[in-house]
């Protein structure tokens, strides 16, 4: 019998008085602190050119935020990839939302974050009404009109897995709700997590999806935590 394999969410430090960033949230994933004070530091680089231009309204400066953000950072997806893969232009769905919160943050935007059963994704509130962020589209991502967006909310809400293979694992659940910036580090651990399960690499598996429960209660990290228990590596403790 083929063993059934996961499906993660695909398609993305200051102490004392000063609170963190959301890019220094998500960095204390990462094993290295390498690549974040560059990454700071180009963040704020594309957030002052943003402001030393002039837009014709709220939409269009969103837009040139979205068009920016991917030509500097996001350059190849990668699966599961993590935090610290940003130095190199490196990026996954989960990467890529922590980035894009990060920037929209300190462009004045508001926005959502939605985590659905096999994707994330961010709503932005502009002065132009409600825009919707595919954060690894760079050439469709930028959703405004309302008939599509209302199609692509209606397509998550169903949590199917487009081509879906026979191995694959679909999640016993159905999630469409909003994430708090301070819980993204525990859905990017999570994605670790996945990525050891399908390696096999139980005991990491384990490690990583200890540390997604610190901060986030995703119904992602029991699932998995179930499914991990029933390996004969931990059944026959």
């Amino acid at each position: 019998m083929k063993r059934a394999l996961l499906v993660g969410i695909l398609y993305s430090i200051t102490l004392v008085a000063i609170a963190q960033t959301v890019i220094e949230k998500a960095w204390t994933t990462s094993a290295s602190p390498e690549g974040l004070q560059l990454i700071d530091s180009r963040i704020n680089e594309l957030v002052t050119d943003l402001n030393n231009h002039h837009y014709r309204n709220d939409t269009r400066k969103l837009n040139a935020l979205f068009v920016k953000t991917h030509n500097r950072f996001l350059h190849t997806y990668d699966q599961y990839s993590g935090i610290e893969g940003l130095v190199k232009g490196h990026y996954d769905c989960l990467t890529a939302t922590s980035l894009f919160a990060d920037v929209l943050g300190r462009a004045g935007y508001n926005y959502n974050i939605i985590e659905t059963n096999y994707h994330i994704f961010i709503m932005v509130n502009t002065r132009d009404g409600e825009v919707l962020l595919e954060t690894t589209d760079r050439l469709g991502g930028f959703i405004d009109n309302q008939e599509r967006m209302n199609n692509v909310l209606g397509q998550y809400r169903r949590n199917i897995l487009n081509d879906a293979r026979p191995q694959q694992y679909q999640y016993n659940f159905s999630l469409f709700k909003e994430v708090d910036v301070d819980q993204l580090p525990g859905l990017l651990y999570f994605n670790q997590a996945v990525k050891a399960f399908n390696a096999e690499k139980w005991d990491e598996c384990s490690e990583k999806l200890s540390a997604a429960a610190m901060s986030t209660n995703s119904p992602h990290i029991a699932e998995l935590t179930e499914l991990l228990h029933r390996q004969p590596y931990f059944s026959g403790r």
